[in-house]
């Protein structure tokens, strides 16, 4: 099974676009992080693109601020695209299945009982 999960931190400001699919429309979210991963580690940091559709993208789109602080887990994808020289070329990113806010400055919505975790 392909499941990945990643925490680290927004570095691009998320955006939002309706996509229709089989004549349903549904919001997707996308934003870039960069996975912080464990302090001992010593590689040069991955930057990754993020992609959470369908009913909780609504919700957490006013959330995913540059420099906050996430945990995404989800499918590893990756889509063929051809440069302007011709060269066909892989770009990976995450189909997120969920998104775990965190640090401070988000707080619990006690209106829906939502503990700062949004899923699909």
């Amino acid at each position: 099974m392909n499941n990945i999960c990643i925490e680290g931190k927004i570095t691009k400001e998320a955006t939002k676009v309706l996509v229709t699919n089989d004549g349903i429309e549904t919001m997707l979210v996308t934003f870039t992080m960069i996975d912080t991963g464990t302090p001992y580690q010593k590689s040069s940091p991955m930057f990754i693109e993020v992609h959470f559709m369908k009913e909780a993208a609504y919700s957490i789109f006013e959330y995913l601020k540059k420099g906050k602080e996430i945990v995404v887990f989800g499918c590893l994808r990756s889509k063929d695209y051809i440069t302007k020289s011709g060269e066909v070329k892989q770009k990976y990113f995450i189909s997120a299945d969920g998104i775990r806010l965190v640090g401070n400055s988000i707080k619990k919505d006690e209106k829906n009982g939502n503990n700062n975790e949004y899923k699909n």
